[in-house]
């Protein structure tokens, strides 16, 4: 394949490992990463495409993070009632709005994710929350179905896993424990990504990449996940490390320079 070069291949499995290190060690799907790299560095990229790629490899990554970190509960159940309620509403929001903003000019695109990844990233640096890793899960239906609805919702309309606005909104709302908050969001991040995935594969063509199908190129998938396996332990440790504090400065951080460089390269 033409398009692939030696020097991408190497920035897609660079691109991988830190989609590994975050997803492991944040929750975040890898998409924060992977919509402005893919625009960046992948010829003949445009904005929907990476969207809709970058929501069709968090599928896979979510699927192996998911499987990691259940499987090391040593016989105590994961918390599938609060997945499985985030999800309900994040599958209905995540596939409307990757089929509204799947035709959209790509520049109104490209600021809406700007602007979300703004007001997130200064939305987690200045909240305040206190440590709870060892408290029992509350039971509130309603918040959990419409905290999934609003992480689907710009899932699908952003082309990221959900996981940066589901995990500060779920450790804000105590509805999960910050020691498993990650295993959660790997949960929610599989059915919403597959919606928003669905929405984007019937979508109008916009890329003449290799592999590309309606608004998704699966091409890119095989190299990412490689690098995601090997960033995966690192971010496993960091997961294990990262005190409420230090979480959701550290996502709030990286927003904030994604968001920086993604306004660099949209007004350049």
């Amino acid at each position: 394949m033409e398009t692939f070069t030696l020097a991408l291949v190497v920035q897609l499995l660079i691109l991988g490992i830190a989609v590994g290190l975050i997803s492991n060690g944040l929750g975040i799907g890898g998409g924060l990463l992977m919509v402005p790299a893919f625009l960046e560095f992948v010829p003949g990229m445009d904005v929907h495409t990476a969207r809709g790629s970058s929501l069709f490899i968090i599928i896979f990554v979510a699927l192996i993070n998911t499987w990691r970190l259940n499987a090391q509960r040593h016989g105590v159940p994961p918390e599938w009632r609060l997945a499985a309620l985030l999800s309900g509403g994040a599958v209905a929001g995540s596939y409307l709005s990757a089929w509204g903003v799947s035709v959209l000019p790509e520049e109104t695109v490209t600021w809406f994710f700007v602007a979300f990844v703004i007001l997130m990233g200064l939305r987690i640096i200045f909240v305040r929350g206190q440590q709870h890793d060892d408290m029992p899960i509350k039971e509130n239906t309603l918040l959990t179905l419409a905290i999934g609805l609003l992480t689907g919702v710009i899932s699908g309309a952003t082309g990221v896993g959900g996981g940066g606005i589901m995990v500060p909104l779920v450790l804000l709302a105590h509805l999960a424990p910050n020691n498993r908050i990650v295993a959660v969001s790997n949960m929610v991040m599989i059915p919403t990504c597959i919606a928003a995935t669905l929405a984007h594969l019937p979508a109008e063509q916009q890329s003449a990449l290799p592999g590309t199908i309606g608004q998704v190129n699966i091409a890119l998938a095989p190299l990412i996940l490689v690098g995601s396996l090997v960033g995966g332990p690192a971010g496993r440790w960091v997961n294990k490390h990262l005190t409420l504090r230090r979480r959701r400065i550290t996502m709030g951080l990286l927003l904030l320079v994604i968001a920086v460089r993604m306004i660099y390269r949209a007004t350049s």
